[in-house]
Order: C-alpha cells, then sequence, then structure tokens
C-alpha cells in the first residue's frame, strides 16, 4: 500500500512540475492565447469607442493589437537562448538578464499582482452573466436583482473553480481551454449579432424619463464626448486601461505557456509558439472589432453617459432572449477555462517555491488546500470590490500593462542590444515610453473612478 501510495505522489508530482516530457503542439499555444486574450473586456469596448470617436478609436483598438503581438513576439524570442537554455517562467528570464534579485522582485510581484486581478475581475464577470440570465427570466435590473445578490452567483462560479483548480497543470486544461475558446468566439458573434437583430429603440419626439428603460438607448449620437475637462480627460485616461486590459492578458503566461513545448535545434519551440500566436490573434480580430464596431454604432455615446456601472455591453441586451441566455452562459464558461490558465502558472510557482525551499514533497491533501485558498482569495476580492469597468481599468494600468508592454521591451532591449536610432532601437524606445505612459494615465483614471464612486459603490453585494 505504501509503495503504491508513493507511486501516485510521484505521478502527481511530475504532473505539477515543469519537466521536459511534454508534448505540446502549436495549436495548443493557440487555444491558450485565444482563451486569455479574448477576455471580458472584449464587451467594454463600445464604451472605449465612444471616448475616442470612429476613427481613434478604431486605431486604437488596432495599434493596440499589433502592439501587444510584437510584444508577444519579442518574448517568444526570448524564451530560449542559442545555447538552448530555456526560461520557462517571467521571473527567470528577468533573472537571467537583470540579475537575479533585480529581475525577481521586479517582475514576479506585478506578474502575480496581474493574474490575481484578471481572476478577480472574471469572477465578477462570469456573476454578472448569471445574474443578467437571472434577470431576464424575472424582469429585474441586470446590475440588482433584489435577493439574488452578486456574491451568490460568485459563489457558483467559485464552485466550478474548485473543481478545475484539482487539474494538475497547463497542458492538461487543454480541453477546457478549447471549450472555453471557442464559447469566446460564440459570445462575442451573438452579441453582434444580437444588436444587428434587435436595436436599441430610436430616439424619441419627447425625452424619455430618468426611470424609464429606455433611457440607456435614446437620443444616440456619436462624436467625441463633451463635459468639463476634468471628466473627459479622466475618461480617456480609464478607457486606456480598459483598452489594454482587453488586449494584455495572455503575456503574463507566454513563457510559461511555451515552456510546455519540445524545442530541438532544427525545430525550436518559438516556431510553433509564433505560429499559435498568429492563428489566435486573427481570432482576437475577428472577435473585438465586430463588438467594438457594432455596439458604438448602435448605442453610440450612450455607453459612456448613460446608465453607470453597465460597461460590458451584453449586460445591456434583454432580446432575442434566448440568443442572449445562451450568450451569458457561454461568457460563464469562457471565464471558467480562463480563469485556470491564468491560475496554473501560479499554482506550478507556489508549489516549487514551497517544495524547494522546504526540501519536502507537498501531499495531495496540501496542494488542494493551497489551489482552493487561491480560489477564496479571489472570490473574497471579488466580493468587496464588484465594480467591473473600473477595476479593469485599474489593473489594466498598474499591473498587466507593464508586463504586457514595458518589459517584454526593455528585456528585449538589454538582450538583442538593437544599433542606436536604428528602426528597431527607436520602434522599442517607442513601445516602452508609450507603455509607460499609458500605464500612468490608467492606473490614475481607474484610481480616480472608484475614489469619485465611493458613494454610490457598495461592496460585498
Amino acid at each position: 500500500m505504501a509503495g503504491i501510495k508513493k507511486s501516485l505522489l510521484k505521478r502527481w508530482r511530475s504532473w505539477i512540475l515543469l519537466n521536459n516530457s511534454w508534448t505540446s503542439r502549436w495549436w495548443y499555444s493557440a487555444v491558450h492565447i485565444t482563451t486569455v486574450t479574448v477576455g471580458t473586456g472584449v464587451l467594454g469596448l463600445p464604451t472605449v469607442m465612444a471616448f475616442f470617436g470612429w476613427e481613434l478609436g478604431t486605431i486604437l483598438i488596432v495599434g493596440f493589437m499589433i502592439l501587444s503581438q510584437m510584444c508577444y513576439w519579442q518574448l517568444i524570442g526570448l524564451h530560449e537562448t542559442q545555447e538552448g537554455r530555456r526560461f520557462d517562467r517571467y521571473p527567470e528570464l528577468g533573472q537571467h538578464l537583470l540579475g537575479d534579485s533585480l529581475g525577481f522582485w521586479l517582475i514576479a510581484p506585478l506578474q502575480a499582482i496581474a493574474q490575481v486581478g484578471i481572476d478577480t475581475v472574471y469572477v465578477v464577470a462570469g456573476a454578472n452573466s448569471l445574474q443578467h440570465i437571472y434577470s431576464l427570466f424575472h424582469e429585474c435590473n441586470a446590475l440588482d436583482c433584489g435577493a439574488m445578490k452578486l456574491t451568490y452567483w460568485m459563489l457558483v462560479f467559485m464552485a466550478v473553480q474548485l473543481l478545475l483548480s484539482q487539474l494538475p497543470h497547463l497542458q492538461s486544461i487543454t480541453w477546457v481551454s478549447f471549450i472555453a475558446a471557442v464559447t469566446a468566439i460564440g459570445y462575442c458573434t451573438l452579441t453582434w449579432v444580437s444588436i444587428l437583430i434587435n436595436p436599441p429603440p430610436s430616439p424619441s419626439p419627447s425625452p424619455p424619463s430618468p426611470s424609464s428603460s429606455s433611457a440607456c438607448f435614446a437620443n444616440v449620437e456619436h462624436g467625441y464626448p463633451q463635459g468639463s475637462k476634468a471628466h473627459i480627460t479622466f475618461g480617456i485616461f480609464t478607457s486606456l486601461g480598459k483598452l489594454a486590459f482587453a488586449m494584455a492578458a495572455a503575456h503574463n503566461v507566454a513563457l510559461e505557456l511555451q515552456a510546455t513545448i519540445p524545442s530541438t535545434r532544427n525545430r525550436p519551440s518559438k516556431r510553433a509558439m509564433w505560429r499559435g500566436t498568429l492563428i489566435a490573434y486573427i481570432v482576437v480580430a475577428f472577435c473585438y472589432l465586430p463588438v467594438a464596431l457594432v455596439g458604438y454604432r448602435f448605442y453610440g455615446n450612450e455607453t459612456r453617459d448613460t446608465c453607470p456601472g453597465i460597461d460590458n455591453v451584453l449586460l445591456r441586451l434583454k432580446s432575442p432572449k434566448p440568443m442572449i441566455v445562451l450568450a451569458d452562459l457561454m461568457v460563464f464558461i469562457h471565464l471558467c477555462g480562463s480563469y485556470q490558465v491564468l491560475a496554473m502558472p501560479i499554482f506550478s510557482n507556489f508549489e516549487t517555491f514551497f517544495e524547494r525551499k522546504y526540501e519536502v514533497e507537498l501531499s495531495f491533501m496540501l496542494r488542494t488546500m493551497a489551489r482552493y485558498s487561491y480560489v477564496v482569495l479571489t472570490l473574497m476580492l471579488a466580493a468587496a470590490f464588484p465594480f467591473f469597468g473600473d477595476l479593469e481599468a485599474f489593473f489594466g494600468g498598474f499591473a498587466i500593462i507593464p508586463t504586457t508592454y514595458v518589459i517584454p521591451s526593455v528585456l528585449w532591449h538589454l538582450s538583442r542590444k538593437p544599433e542606436p536610432l536604428s528602426p528597431p532601437w527607436i520602434a522599442n524606445l517607442l513601445c516602452i515610453s508609450f507603455g509607460i505612459a499609458v500605464m500612468a494615465t490608467s492606473t490614475i483614471g481607474g484610481l480616480r473612478n472608484l475614489i469619485m464612486k465611493r458613494r454610490e459603490l457598495e461592496f460585498f453585494q
């Protein structure tokens, strides 16, 4: 009996830790990147368009997409040296180029904050989708359904995560990620198709009362925002953070994903990883642009000025009811898979650190409790701060932008050392400068909105 138990523990440990026996292919990375990148941030893009207008809004969405892909290309190229050494975790690459202390403490905390922050936002968004389904059948407000508080729906999301968290590693959740990627494409498509099938009511001759359900859809206009300079400025800051959040999550697990792909001198892992990334970003463009353009076309500036709290365009829709219910279910399923893709590297890092630090083998029970603790932590954070739109902006600026647009470019600059004033040198410095500027502005915008709404926001809903 003891021998069987030891054998099972050894097999479990081989699943958990990074090892050279993994056999992922390019489509594994395509699935995972699609799952993580196409987050619920896509449903907030019409609001982003409302702050920038048709031309600038479209340019920013496409520009962020190209910039995000360029930074992914940099991380993919830095994953493996010419001598064959692989950096299977983001902090390891930083330690190689910046030194053990600076490299670890610059990247590891930001990466952890980004992953925990995104998972927290996903708990809120998943609960919002379930609550929206409930509201459709009980004819109540999408953000307030009486006795069925948002926290109850978070508990449903948490129950699913407690089960999925027991899958051992990234390669083992590929089937979960595949289902999530399919549902991501599904709800993006259903969202813009539903708007085309049943557009919001046309402007009425007389202004609707504030309590009217059509108040959110009347007087649809397009154009740059009006109002005080402070309102416009901080709204733009917040929108940049939302846009960064929508484009950036996968970079935080890029090296961990590439680590599961075998690499040889003739067939380095970067080829398969880059192929998967290209496919994933084609899917991302297919999902993002129709939602942003169709949503802004039919809702216009109302996504910015009316119905505060509804940054998610899907929560505005009520019919066709079967399509909206299916879309909300797909959002929930997708977020369940995306949550785990971001959580698995955290599980692996913690378990590896604990075993190396204390030179002990974590038992199945200890691993289970550690993973359950993480799920409960994100639930508590989500219940305490259930503010989807402003959390997007804050986490997008504070943690996601540095690990997505700034640090990869800095590391690539230090590793490749492009010739001064050459096109790669100029492009890379522009990328770093732009990333730092967006990081500062979006963090300030998200934090300012949270402070301004402190009297309206309800904690532990």
